[in-house]
């Protein structure tokens, strides 16, 4: 099962890990702290595209807050905004996943309830600045067959 959660805006542009500050740790602490708080309020706000009857979407509820789970992020970049990597989407998308513990949406975010996580940058997009979170459970037999 899985649920689609549009989001509409992107992370912090700050909290790369390339970033070059006297006392960097502090500042990106510091940011990281804000960006993990106002990520929780959008998080809330997101409304959730569960094309499925009420039961099964409580019931998905209650699988992703006990795992495992799969994460995809998609990051729509307006035009003239440049498009980060892999990488940089990770340090920038952390806070987020953070969040949706401190929400109560995932248990952990430890190997143990989050298997995969992936992010797919979309740059020039009209969609942009937005995201998309897919949240996919991931059956036991599913973990078998992955390598």
């Amino acid at each position: 099962m899985t649920v689609i959660l549009t989001i509409p805006c992107l992370p912090g542009l700050d909290l790369s890990a390339n970033r070059r500050r006297s006392r960097a740790w502090q500042a990106q602490a510091r940011d990281t702290k804000k960006e993990r708080l106002d990520a929780g309020l959008v998080l809330t706000a997101a409304k959730p595209d569960v094309n499925v009857a009420v039961d099964e979407a409580d019931r998905f509820w209650r699988v992703l807050r006990n795992g495992p789970v799969s994460l995809h992020w998609i990051l729509y970049w307006p035009k003239g905004m440049r498009a980060r990597d892999a990488d940089g989407c990770a340090d920038l998308l952390k806070p987020w996943q953070d969040a949706m513990v401190d929400l109560g949406w995932l248990r952990n975010d430890s190997p143990r309830y989050v298997r995969r996580v992936s992010y797919q940058s979309v740059p020039s997009s009209a969609k942009g600045p937005s995201m998309e979170l897919r949240i996919e459970s991931i059956a036991i037999n599913d973990e078998e067959d992955s390598p």
